[in-house]
């Protein structure tokens, strides 16, 4: 472990370096932040092995967007950047650790005061030490892959001590999952909390700026967003045997705010796993859904990050669920196109982890 971090701190050194040549751009900094926190026991498959309290540090290098264009994006400062994120189970035989990297988008909800909050998105890739093994670890149906899927959220209270040094509290909501592409696979959902330090490599000065008011008569968008992920049919399936699950989501997105946007939609998925899995029992049960979703984004820039509340109008699959809940994050990269993930979730309980990419009608 400590040679892992030594590598980590000789990247960013090296990487913060470069970015000190740069004068015009956006300040960086760098902070280390320890946290501890629970599992949260959602299914009685793991309820047995979620009495453990995670543990581990975030190691992260970001830039405060304290520019005019960064300000004319949502009438708000941000910051943005990447993190390390090490977190150790407290099981070792069973739950082990995981090694994650995340990007993330972080709009300050306040940037004057004694203490500035802000509330962050990210999400990004696991690595995970121990994984369920049907005779060797059968008892973790956390995770059943090596490499899974992390989202999280975190709300935020920064104190600037100087003009470069600032500590940061926080509480995090951490989910980590494979997408469905193996099982078993109840994810894990695990809070943490911690007190870190960090640092800013120039003087924070955040300008008086005047908000530019949002356009809220500008007609409905409408917005097409195509996902899919590979999932396992069945607990004994290898890699070469999992099927593809897609879909599409047409919605119509409403901005009422400079930040704030209503969607509602209509969905539509095909899932072949699901129906390789009524072939196995001689089942015709048909594989595909459709759904009514609502929900709201929170719009910052180029970043959307969407809460849906989806209702199945047909699906032969889900004859004991009614409802489901879908989040997603995506960045829009060129013109009209965006890209991000997505996860769907019953309750507290990840259903799949999915790529997505969008395309916004009639915008310029």
């Amino acid at each position: 472990m400590p040679r892992r971090i030594l590598f980590l701190l000789t990247i960013l050194l090296f990487f913060v370096s470069a970015q000190a040549q740069n004068k015009d751009a956006n300040p960086l900094y760098l902070a280390f932040k320890p946290q501890y926190g629970f599992i949260i026991p959602h299914s009685p498959a793991i309820k047995d092995i979620s009495d453990t309290n995670p543990y581990g540090f975030d190691l992260e290098a970001g830039w405060n967007l304290i520019q005019k264009k960064d300000w004319q994006r949502c009438n708000c400062y941000s910051r943005a950047g990447f993190l390390f994120n090490h977190t150790n189970y407290n099981n070792p035989e069973v739950l082990g650790a995981s090694n994650n990297l995340s990007a993330f988008v972080e709009p300050y909800l306040n940037h004057r005061g004694f203490i500035m909050t802000s509330v962050r998105m990210g999400a990004g890739l696991s690595y995970l030490t121990k994984v369920y093994d049907e005779q060797t670890n059968p008892g973790n149906k956390f995770f059943s892959s090596p490499i899974s899927f992390m989202v999280h959220v975190d709300f935020n209270a920064v104190k600037y001590l100087t003009d470069h040094w600032f500590l940061h509290a926080y509480f995090k909501y951490n989910h980590i999952s494979n997408g469905g592409s193996a099982k078993p696979n109840k994810g894990m959902n695990f809070p943490t909390y911690g007190l870190g330090a960090g640092y800013s490599f120039e003087k924070i000065h955040f300008a008086d700026r005047k908000k530019i008011r949002k356009d809220t008569a500008e007609p409905v968008k409408l917005i097409a967003r195509m996902f899919g992920t590979v999932k396992q049919a069945n607990e004994n399936d290898d890699f070469r045997e999992r099927q593809l699950s897609m879909g599409v989501l047409l919605k119509g997105q409403k901005q009422v705010s400079s930040i704030n946007a209503f969607n509602a939609g209509i969905e539509g998925v095909s899932d072949w796993a699901y129906k390789q899995k009524m072939e196995d029992q001689s089942l015709d049960t048909d594989h595909r859904q459709i759904s009514f979703l609502a929900g709201h984004s929170f719009v910052f820039g180029k970043f959307d990050f969407s809460q849906y509340w989806g209702t199945y109008l047909y699906a032969p699959a889900y004859t004991e669920k009614n409802f489901f809940q879908r989040y997603s994050l995506s960045y829009k990269f060129y013109n009209n196109f965006s890209f991000g993930v997505t996860l769907k979730a019953h309750a507290h309980v990840a259903e799949n982890f999915n790529l997505l990419l969008g395309y916004t009608f009639g915008e310029h």
